[in-house]
């Protein structure tokens, strides 16, 4: 506690992607006021992101590292009976968290362990789930009638239907890894979307793991980290400033990446999804009219086009900062 009244507290969270990797910083003094920076490399430019790391980290002994999880092998579960668990993961394999006695979202022991290769220079603090980001980010809307809510990333997409606060479905998608659709609706390839794995509800502190087989089996254990259930008293998560948007100004296409062809593949990835939601057993299913979507590249207007004209969903859609997401989510750990 003296050290909070002493030193800066530094707040570094990654957001990673096939393509490229954000960092955004930020400073909080110790008489609450706060500056931030933001920096976009390309994925690969490894050495580049641990020299920007370290010299973040030195500005003070306080710092927290956060990584929003992008691995394929991530996913959530209807529930949290130890004995159904088993349909949707292979718990010898993953770590999972409850968030709810409701339902619960997992990831993979050996997926840590790259990341922890990959940020070995200063380290993880916590690893964030895309699924607990956009339930926190829509927890306005969670709690009421059956809908999709989606979060749009960079070359990803993380889906889940809610109803009453209970989750129905849960998909996590790297457009990248997907067959490249074809003239008719592309069909997500089944056997990659099933290495689904998540996250820690809070995060993972990644400072005790190890890569033999007895530390392995020690990553059930991170009971350490608090639950980040406390998030319901953040006056930041109940500030409404994400205004809910019909439609989205059209961005730069110099990139390619929110184009035509962009859109309608993401469109076809969430058709796929919701089919899939139909039609497996496991699940229990309702027709869903609504759907929200997380926006964090600035989509053009075609895939809310192709949704309501083609899937007849009233689609919302809010603008999401991942980044600045992220440190508050790290922020609401730390308190």
């Amino acid at each position: 506690m003296l050290k909070k009244l002493l030193y800066n507290q530094i707040y570094i969270n990654i957001i990673a992607s096939n393509k490229k990797t954000i960092i955004y910083v930020e400073e909080v003094g110790i008489n609450g006021s706060s500056q931030n920076t933001e920096e976009v490399f390309e994925t690969s430019q490894k050495q580049k992101i641990n020299a920007f790391l370290l010299q973040n980290i030195k500005k003070s002994p306080i710092y927290y590292i956060s990584l929003l999880d992008n691995s394929l092998a991530q996913g959530a579960t209807p529930t949290c009976s130890s004995k159904d668990i088993a349909q949707f993961c292979d718990m010898g394999v993953v770590n999972h968290i409850c968030y709810t006695k409701q339902w619960g979202y997992y990831t993979s022991k050996l997926d840590i362990l790259e990341l922890k290769n990959y940020y070995k220079v200063t380290g993880l603090d916590f690893i964030f789930s895309p699924f607990l980001l956009l339930v926190n980010f829509f927890k306005d809307k969670i709690a009421g009638e059956l809908s999709l809510y989606v979060l749009i990333g960079i070359d990803s997409i993380t889906l889940s239907i809610f109803k009453d606060s209970e989750l129905f479905f849960a998909e996590a998608i790297d457009m990248q890894n997907q067959n490249e659709f074809q003239d008719e609706l592309g069909i997500v390839d089944e056997e990659n979307i099933e290495e689904d794995l998540s996250l820690d509800d809070s995060g993972i502190n990644l400072d005790d793991i190890g890569a033999d087989d007895e530390e392995m089996d020690s990553l059930d254990d991170f009971d350490d980290i608090e639950d980040l259930d406390t998030f319901d008293e953040m006056d930041e998560f109940a500030e409404d400033e994400n205004e809910e948007i019909s439609e989205v100004v059209m961005p730069d296409l110099s990139d390619g990446e929110s184009s035509f062809g962009e859109d309608y593949h993401r469109f076809s990835l969430i058709q796929s999804a919701i089919n899939k939601f139909y039609k497996d057993d496991r699940f229990s299913s309702d027709f869903i009219q609504q759907i929200y979507i997380a926006d964090s590249i600035g989509i053009n207007s075609e895939l809310k086009k192709f949704l309501e004209e083609e899937m007849f969903l009233n689609v919302v859609i809010r603008k999401i900062d991942l980044p600045m997401e992220v440190c508050e989510l790290a922020k609401a750990e730390r308190k």
